[in-house]
């Protein structure tokens, strides 16, 4: 195989393997099991796109498919893994637009899964956070393949009714009075991200030998078996249990799981402790052969565009990349996510790369990962 061919098939693997994802909350496995629905008969343009269930929430907003006579067919996933895996099982050629993880960009261009992207066509590319754009990550061989669209992070959440002071550390959810009210999610490079720097003290904690991950795993099975209430699978499952008043604080987590939970009369709380978290980035991307690229660019511009980023932000708590969306959010989430000093939140909360594709006789590979994870799903 090449590298990229044994990037991909570890990623399918890991697909198969894992629970949901991150952002596979509230759809959970019915949300994943959606294909695409019947086509209205006046449609003129049938686009498909593939994405997590909320993440079309821009796309819908305002007139824009209206204007442009779109029958949008969207198809929910679980996870990342999951994109690719329809992509390679004949979705290039016949799919519009995705979201990515942003670190999953350079594998899967180098594996012929996306088109390059041309900045000229992306009217408000120099409107993005600077930071974001600027990841070598969302480009391979010198050609963008991502644009920018969302961020976030995996903070520690905590029952401020019963954790009045918020945990300093990572590891002080292993104190005594949390045992058993401790929740786990079955994120594997979320888990990665927040554990790998918490037991090495490495600022990439995706960047590890192969005896630091399996400390990290270590670490995380006696968690799980010595502190959790469960391991979910969503971050829905945990934003009910908080809700339930089961768990008090988290071994992982994400701001819009707060939000969630006071919809359901709970009010919870998040923190980043002194060692820092992982972030999360995802772009839009066009998948290899699209068949209507100029609308794809169209829907990417709309997307990006400052009314679609407000509607985002304010239905699913995102952080999103347009600057010039910023002054029009409600100021508790500018505040939350820090817009004012990004790169001082980066100090905190820091953008990570996948795992290598390849073990180069010093930092572990993504296949080495997907077997120590194995090793807590099974724990």
């Amino acid at each position: 195989m090449t590298t990229s061919a044994n990037s991909l098939h570890a990623i399918l693997e890991l697909s198969r393997r894992s629970a949901l994802s991150r952002r596979a909350f509230l759809g959970g496995a019915a949300a994943g099991a959606l294909g695409l629905s019947a086509m209205p008969a006046h449609a003129s343009t049938t686009m498909t796109w593939m994405g997590w269930q909320g993440y079309e929430t821009p796309i819908k907003s305002g007139t824009f498919l209206k204007d442009n006579d779109i029958d949008f067919q969207p198809t929910f996933v679980a996870s990342n893994e999951e994109i690719i895996t329809k992509l390679q099982a004949g979705g290039t050629g016949k799919t519009d637009l995705i979201t990515m993880y942003f670190g999953y960009l350079p594998i899967m261009a180098e594996g012929g899964l996306l088109e390059p992207i041309d900045p000229s066509k992306v009217a408000q590319f120099g409107d993005l956070v600077p930071q974001f754009t600027a990841q070598q990550s969302i480009r391979f061989k010198d050609q963008l393949y991502g644009v920018p669209w969302n961020w976030g992070s995996l903070p520690l959440m905590y029952d401020p009714a019963a954790v009045p002071t918020p945990p300093a550390s990572w590891m002080d959810i292993k104190k005594p009075e949390f045992k058993g009210k401790v929740a786990m999610v079955d994120d594997p490079l979320g888990n990665l991200l927040v554990w790998g720097t918490v037991v090495t003290g490495k600022p990439m904690g995706t960047l590890l030998t192969r005896e630091e991950l399996a400390k990290v795993i270590d670490e995380l099975i006696d968690i799980k078996k010595n502190h959790a209430r469960a391991f979910f699978a969503t971050y829905g499952d945990m934003s009910d249990a908080f809700a339930r008043n089961e768990v008090t604080v988290s071994a992982i987590g994400w701001e819009a799981v707060a939000v969630w939970t006071k919809a359901k009369g709970k009010e919870i709380k998040y923190t980043i402790p002194k060692e820092g978290t992982g972030m999360f980035m995802d772009c839009l991307c066009i998948p290899k052969d699209a068949p209507h690229q100029d609308l794809s660019y169209k829907m990417i511009n709309h997307v990006i565009s400052p009314e679609p980023q407000k509607v985002f932000a304010t239905e699913q708590s995102a952080g999103i990349t347009n600057l010039k969306a910023v002054p029009l959010l409600p100021p508790e989430l500018a505040q939350s996510y820090n817009y004012a000093d990004i790169d001082g939140f980066m100090q905190k909360a820091r953008l990570q790369p996948v795992p290598p594709s390849e073990f180069d006789g010093t930092t572990a590979s993504y296949d080495d990962f997907l077997t120590e994870y194995a090793r807590l799903q099974k724990a």
